[in-house]
């Protein structure tokens, strides 16, 4: 799946567009900037312990924590509600 992204840690911000896949135990975000290669974070799921559901301007947003990370996630196109939702089903707080 592919979507919008932002990612805060501390001052520093990032936007973007990246895929997301998961693992069995990790989501990985790969994103890239113009041509340069391509970077990859990997995130256990076992420790993203808070995610908060949103609607922004009709569509869904995820935002979660994960060590020193806030990531939200927004809503790009038809099924990225329920594929994410299907990982974060039993995370989720409705805000």
């Amino acid at each position: 799946m592919n979507t919008y992204l932002e990612i805060m840690s501390g001052e520093s911000k990032k936007i973007g567009y990246a895929g997301i896949t998961f693992t069995d135990d990790q989501m990985v975000l790969t994103f890239s900037k113009g041509l340069g290669p391509a970077n990859k974070l990997r995130l256990d799921l076992q420790d993203i312990n808070y995610v908060a559901k949103n609607s922004l301007i009709g569509g869904n947003t995820y935002t979660f924590n994960y060590e020193n990370y806030r990531i939200t996630l927004y809503e790009n196109g038809l099924g990225n509600t329920d594929y994410l939702e299907q990982y974060f089903k039993y995370l989720t707080v409705q805000m």
